[in-house]
C-alpha cells in the first residue's frame, strides 16, 4: 500500500507493506534525511533481530503518517534500509496501527482503518 510521511511541507509517498508482527513503522534512512531528520544523529535507538543478527537502529516521532485515508500524527519509526529484494519502501507496523481501529475482512479482501 502507498503510504505518505511527512515532516512540515516535505512530504513523501512510499510503498509500505501492513505488518502485524512489527512494533514499530519503519522507514527508510534516505527518507528520513530528505524529510529533515538526521538519523545518523539521533540518540534513541532500539535493538532489531534480523537474518544477520541483532542491530540498532534509530527511532523517531514522524510528525504525520497518512495510510488509507487514516493520518495518524506523531507516530513512532524506526530508521532502517529493508532489503532491496523486499520491493517495499518500509513497514506500517503497531506504532501507526494501534492508533486506529482496523478491519481486516480476508474472504473480501478488505482492509478498513477508522
Amino acid at each position: 500500500m502507498f503510504t505518505t510521511i511527512g515532516h512540515g511541507t516535505v512530504k513523501r509517498r512510499l510503498k509500505m507493506v501492513l505488518d502485524t508482527g512489527a512494533t514499530y513503522c519503519m522507514i527508510p534512512w534516505y527518507v528520513a534525511e530528505e524529510l529533515g531528520y538526521k538519523p545518523a544523529i539521533i540518540k534513541e535507538s532500539i535493538a532489531v533481530h534480523t537474518a544477520n543478527g541483532q542491530i540498532h537502529v534509530p527511532m523517531l516521532s514522524v510528525e504525520s503518517i497518512l495510510v488509507l485515508g487514516k493520518h495518524v500524527k506523531n507516530c513512532e519509526v524506526l530508521i532502517h534500509d529493508l532489503p532491496e529484494t523486499s520491493r517495499v519502501d518500509g513497514l506500517i507496523g503497531l506504532s501507526f496501527l494501534k492508533k486506529c481501529k482496523v478491519s481486516i475482512d480476508f474472504r473480501k479482501g478488505v482492509l478498513e482503518f477508522e
